[in-house]
């Protein structure tokens, strides 16, 4: 199952890893009864667990499930790096579950693993293959790997996780963040800019969030068995305004939570206007000290606004899209050297350099 080299040192190591397995298989089978859930499940699997021998063991746990496809390498490694950079190394591990697609290229994957070279001690990555899974949305807007979030209650052994899009990056520690009570919730996210972007479905949401930063109870939802109604909804209804955000609103509603304004903030200063946009778009009343607060000294802040994203607004691609008065060049422009720093910091600085186009 997991296709390395272990020295005799390493002995635990495999003990640990294959002690996850079993509990990774088990969950899964609890599900086999069940067609529709079974139906996904099948062609989930474990493709390799690895971290070092440093690896501090009295640090305490967060959890982390980043989605990643060969598109989205380098801005997954950037984001995992700026996480693991500011994190406590000798009171945090990071462990990251990374699903992917079944096309994922061995390379990439091992351009991930450089990683643990870098943060040996405080750092375990959990790489799982999602086969074919929601391949029928391949050709919209979005990633069909979105999707795959929807299922991780079903087969990652853990009660809480912290789900991060590709284009974030984390300014500070995660525990706080991680241990933020649910009081009954399912999942806790930022209030999204699309306030009714559930009302075409009949639901029209105060608390409609975006998925891109979420804190995800996964032992509610496995108990309340929501992943049996949010795939059905996958599978069948072809009618998505936004892909597995819509999924992910609809069906958890009304027990969705806020997180404070700091994890996953929008970079509002990309788009002339936005931030007021937003202040009056949003029917839930604002702390408006604290949304600033956390605009100036941001947790988390996710790079949603920069058209195009943040990995491209030093390039030529970025003129196109500012023509028309709208985006803010030099406020993408900051976000984007504030990206390429912490590019800098992985193995890899020069191949994102050559594969965006960056002027350097």
């Amino acid at each position: 199952m997991f296709n390395e080299n272990y020295s005799s040192f390493q002995i635990k190591i495999d003990t640990k890893k294959e002690d996850y397995l079993i509990k990774f298989n088990e969950l899964k089978n609890n599900y086999t009864n069940i067609s529709l859930l079974n139906y996904f499940l099948k062609e989930i699997s474990l493709k390799s667990y690895d971290y070092s021998p440093l690896l501090r063991k009295e640090n305490s746990v967060i959890n982390i499930i980043i989605n990643m496809n060969n598109k989205y390498i380098y801005p997954s490694l950037v984001s995992i790096n700026s996480a693991l950079n500011n994190s406590n190394k000798n009171r945090t591990t990071l462990i990251y579950h990374i699903l992917c697609p079944n096309d994922i290229r061995k390379s990439n994957i091992n351009k991930l693993k450089s990683l643990i070279n870098i943060y040996p001690t405080n750092l375990e990555m959990i790489f799982y293959n999602m086969g074919n899974l929601f391949s029928k949305y391949k050709s919209n807007r979005f990633s069909e790997v979105t999707f795959y979030r929807l299922l991780c209650p079903l087969f990652i052994p853990v009660d809480r996780i912290i789900y991060l899009d590709s284009d974030v990056l984390i300014f500070d520690d995660l525990q706080e963040m991680y241990n933020l009570p649910f009081n009954n919730n399912y999942v806790l996210g930022f209030l999204d800019i699309l306030n009714y972007g559930v009302d075409y479905l009949g639901l029209i949401s105060e608390k409609y969030i975006n998925a891109g930063v979420l804190l995800i109870n996964l032992a509610k939802i496995r108990n309340d068995n929501k992943c049996n109604e949010m795939l059905y909804m996958a599978k069948y209804n072809n009618n998505l305004h936004n892909n597995d955000q819509t999924i992910i609103n609809y069906i958890l509603y009304p027990n969705i939570g806020l997180l404070p304004f700091k994890y996953g903030i929008f970079n509002f200063d990309s788009i002339f206007d936005i931030k007021y946009l937003y202040m009056n778009r949003i029917r839930q009343k604002l702390n408006l000290s604290e949304l600033i607060r956390a605009f100036n000294n941001p947790s988390i802040m996710h790079y949603t606004l920069c058209v195009p994203k943040i990995w491209y607004s030093d390039s030529k691609f970025v003129n196109k899209y500012t023509r028309s008065g709208t985006i803010n060049k030099l406020t993408c422009k900051k976000y984007h050297n504030i990206w390429i720093e912490y590019s800098k910091k992985t193995s890899f600085y020069k191949e994102i350099v050559k594969f965006y186009k960056i002027k350097t």
